[in-house]
């Protein structure tokens, strides 16, 4: 850890886990105003992730060995007002920081369960709502077992606490199930754990939605919901291809909120950010997952040129600014159509920032761009979020003028990425 002042006079301030990807994003709008501190909840992060994190914005960059009450006794030194979960990583040590140090927070037992699907699920079922039938386990012959009792032959399979869309797999038989459990158990996942089980659940038919929100006191601000087209990848797999922005009087949007809210309560999620992953069934909204953290693809400009405000903004507020999120609608507006685009690499290449920005300034509703890969790193074809080069992000007035501008880039695309 670095070292902390004993100083009584210091400014509070506000503590941030994990400020990786869009977490860096929610470090600087916070480090704007208030003096901030930086927690990691692992000694070493993968190096896409460790790149990410802001330089110049905090006083103090901590580091969680193991030890929760040094931990939190360093924190305390820095008058902590807030501990805030920047990044899916810092979830739980999140929960258990806020706890130790008395702060506002999300309700303890449950925080396991927002991290482990199977557990989230489980929790969600037991307050009454209904979820996807499911199984998790380490061994095939028990996976296989439960496969053959199920009237649906189609399920996913998928790590219980990666995110990303890390080793998700679509399985029509007892040999599919069989290959994902071959390469999904015993390997590292995304979030740096080894998967010592996996979780296979009924496959949802129906669109695809996103719901993001900002919670206080057990309240829920619905900052954007977004329809999500995927395309295939081979045979057992999906890939994200875009994401639009749906207007809020749209038919769907009230049972998608009155489901998402229902499973933040389940989930014990009354303070900060959301994002939650939806099916919208025949039968009515059904839970993919929900993380206790701003979205992955969280982008104040963008946003605030299509509805006014945006997570990020909500977020502050309702850590920093609580009267000021109170008097807010508590469902967004939609000024401008919005779309996000998840580029696509077609082949092994060295991606080149210039190149690519130079084309898309040339669309009239591009916006802004988040690159997930450095200038000249290697892509690679894209299999899932974390091959995916980047995210483009296109405002217009005119839903025409965006579509014309994603067909073009996606021409583009297939000859130069």
């Amino acid at each position: 850890m670095t070292n902390t002042s004993s100083k009584t006079d210091l400014p509070a301030s506000v503590v941030l886990v994990d400020a990786y990807s869009t977490g860096a994003v929610l470090a600087r709008s916070f480090a704007r105003e208030h003096v901030c501190v930086h927690v990691r909840s692992r000694a070493a992060m993968p190096a896409a992730f460790s790149a990410s994190l802001p330089q110049g914005v905090f006083a103090a960059d901590l580091a969680f060995q193991g030890d929760i009450d040094a931990l939190a006794a360093a924190v305390a030194a820095h008058r902590p007002r807030a501990v805030v979960a920047a990044s899916e990583f810092g979830v739980e040590l999140a929960d258990l920081l806020a706890t130790r140090l008395g702060l506002p927070g999300n309700t303890p037992d449950l925080s396991r369960a927002r991290r482990d699907k199977y557990l989230m699920a489980n929790a969600v079922a037991k307050a009454g709502v209904p979820v996807a039938a499911q199984m998790q386990g380490s061994e095939l012959a028990g996976l296989l077992q439960w496969y053959r009792e199920q009237p649906e032959r189609r399920v996913v399979a998928k790590p219980l606490d990666s995110a990303g869309s890390d080793d998700v797999y679509f399985c029509d038989d007892e040999r599919q199930v069989a290959a994902a459990a071959q390469r999904i158990l015993g390997k590292t996942n995304l979030m740096m754990q080894e998967n010592r089980a996996i979780l296979l659940q009924h496959q949802l038919d129906g669109d695809e939605y996103v719901v993001n929100s900002v919670s206080h006191a057990g309240l829920h601000w619905v900052t954007d919901i977004w329809r999500c087209h995927k395309l295939p990848a081979g045979t057992d797999r999906k890939i994200y291809d875009r994401e639009d922005l749906v207007p809020p009087a749209a038919a769907e949007v009230a049972p998608l909120i009155a489901y998402a809210s229902a499973v933040l309560d389940a989930l014990g999620i009354g303070l900060g950010p959301a994002h939650t992953e939806l099916i919208l069934t025949a039968q009515g909204p059904r839970l993919l997952e929900t993380g206790a953290r701003i979205s992955g693809l969280a982008n104040p400009a963008a946003l605030a040129l299509a509805t006014g405000t945006d997570q990020v903004e909500l977020t502050t507020e309702c850590h920093v600014d609580p009267d000021r999120l109170s008097q807010r609608p508590r469902l967004y507006e939609r000024h401008k159509h919005a779309r996000c685009v998840n580029l696509i690499a077609r082949r092994a290449a060295t991606l080149s920032h210039p190149a690519l920005q130079r084309f898309f300034g040339d669309l009239a509703s591009f916006e802004s761009v988040r690159f997930r890969l450095a200038d000249g790193a290697q892509t690679r074809p894209t299999t899932d979020l974390n091959t995916s080069p980047g995210a483009l992000f296109l405002v217009h007035s005119d839903p025409g003028q965006i579509e014309h501008d994603y067909h073009a880039l996606r021409q583009w695309e297939e000859r130069f990425l």
